[in-house]
Parts: C-alpha cells; structure tokens; sequence
C-alpha cells in the first residue's frame, strides 16, 4: 500500500446496503483485551474467600496466595464449570470449588481434590490448570493482565504516578451501566470538556 491508501471499512444496514464503519464500530465491544486493567484495591480481597468481578465480559475471581498476594483466576473451575467465587480458602494461598474441591494455588495448578484426600491422581493431570490471569497490585490498586499473550510490560499500560514514591494515587469506584465505547468517546476522549 502507498502513502496515499485509505483504508475503509463497510458493513450492511438493515436495507442490504453497505454503510461505512467508524471508529466505535471498530472497537471491540467488550474491551481491549492485550492491556493491563484496574481491577479493584487490593484491602477489598481477603483471606477466605474469594472476591468476583467481571473485566472486558470475562469473570474472574481474586484471592490471596501463598505469599499474600492478590491473584486472579478464571470464575469456571477446569472441571464441571462450577463457579470459584462460591469457593473457599480452606488453606492458606489456595481457592477451593465449592462443588467437587479442586483446589488451586495462584498460579492455577491443581493441588488437590478434597473429597479424593491425598492419594487423588487428578492434581497436576492434563486439563486440571485454572486459567491465571497475572496481576501486579501497586499503591494498593491490583491490575490485571486481560490479554492471552504474555503481559507487556505494566509500565506501558499504567500512569507514570504510580510507580513514583512523590505521588499518592487515591482511587474511587463507579459503575456505568452503558456501553463503554459512547462513554470513553465522551468522557475521556473528548476534545472540549
């Protein structure tokens, strides 16, 4: 393509016809996925269960490994689909499936199946890793790494401030219930405030 190719995008509308795309149509509808995101402050996960929240349509759940750090795993246990957000920490740095006891460690591996105890051939089989999103928590704030590929660096994706000891970054939550393409268009992306 030379310097002077446009590139344009069509789809059709209701009568058939093609009409040009513009730039919101373009976006995903969910969300970027290969960026790191503000989950939530890290002082709202504890110890025993899990915390759920839904980040660019995929549910994840939050807990604390063994190092007390915050950790993010798929919401669907590998094994029947069983909601992890109705799990528990029954030992320090793992989440337990309320439905057949898979237990996980933050990095998603199976460590166990509390109703087989110890002798379970299931920890550590093909097909028994949760999906590990990774995380980073800094000045409090757990980000999360929505992408499939391996995570770019964090510096990329976050305001400079937090990685500043001269910066004290104070967060809020806010839910919108809206599609996030009009509200970034008009809130953040505007060119007049």
């Amino acid at each position: 393509m030379g310097p002077s190719a446009t590139i344009a995008a069509a789809v059709p509308d209701s009568g058939g016809k093609t009409a040009p795309v513009g730039l919101r149509e373009r976006m995903p509808e969910v969300g970027l996925r290969e960026y790191w995101y503000p989950a939530l402050p890290a002082k709202k996960v504890g110890t025993k269960r899990p915390t759920e929240l839904k980040i660019v349509g995929q549910h994840l759940v939050f807990f604390r490994d063994a190092d007390n750090e915050v950790v993010a795993l798929a919401r669907e246990c590998p094994h029947r689909g069983a909601h992890l957000s109705r799990g528990e920490s029954h030992f320090k740095g793992t989440l337990s499936c309320p439905y057949h006891g898979w237990t996980f460690d933050g990095k998603g591996n199976c460590l166990a199946v509390l109703g087989e105890g110890p002798e379970s051939q299931i920890p550590g089989a093909p097909g028994t890793r949760a999906r590990c999103y990774p995380t980073r928590t800094i000045k409090d704030v757990v980000f999360v790494w929505m992408g499939t590929g391996a995570p770019a660096p964090i510096e990329e994706d976050v305001p400079p401030e937090f990685f500043d000891d001269k910066y004290v970054v104070v967060t809020a939550e806010q839910t919108w219930n809206s599609n996030w393409r009009p509200s970034i268009e008009n809130f953040s992306d505007a060119h007049v405030f």
